[in-house]
């Protein structure tokens, strides 16, 4: 009797948790199973010698990370993302009073090519975006690092969102 009821309940615990990650809204489907992401050249005006291998290695890391996809180099996988970083542009904020800006800002801009070759509804061409201020008594070279692991770590959750939980 006793194994029974630990069965019936181990039972209902593997339901209940299965039904858990049904309801988080993944749209990466369990048969899909490699995806491939291109290396993204940085096409921006100003250009950081780093960015492209950088902001290639976060976003194939958060999909390794975080799903069951190969990571493939094959053109025939089921996911297919590709695109260009477009923009890596500073900009004044926050004026003062005698306009002196007392913070500047770091903006990142990619465009993202998506392909799903298993369900080509959610397939996407468009841009994600992300900055973080930092003090105007830096120059850009000194806060750079610290800014674009913030930065970079922002635009792939977005990337990673808009195909993983369809936002």
């Amino acid at each position: 009797m006793k194994k029974h009821i630990k069965l019936l309940i181990f039972c209902l615990g593997f339901l209940s948790l299965n039904a858990c990650y049904t309801l988080s809204g993944s749209s990466i489907r369990p048969e899909w199973e490699t995806i491939r992401i291109s290396t993204f050249p940085n096409y921006a005006p100003y250009q950081n010698p780093n960015l492209s291998q950088l902001f290639t290695n976060e976003l194939q890391d958060i999909f390794n990370n975080r799903t069951k996809l190969n990571l493939s180099t094959d053109d025939n996988s089921d996911l297919l993302i590709d695109g260009e970083i477009t923009g890596y542009q500073q900009s004044s904020v926050a004026i003062q009073a005698n306009e002196i800006a007392g913070k500047n800002r770091l903006t990142v801009t990619v465009r993202v090519r998506y392909q799903n070759n298993k369900d080509e509804s959610k397939s996407f061409d468009r841009s994600f975006s992300a900055y973080e201020d930092f003090e105007a008594n830096l120059t850009l070279q000194q806060a750079e690092d610290a800014l674009l692991d913030s930065i970079l770590e922002q635009l792939t959750t977005q990337i990673f969102n808009a195909i993983a939980m369809d936002w």
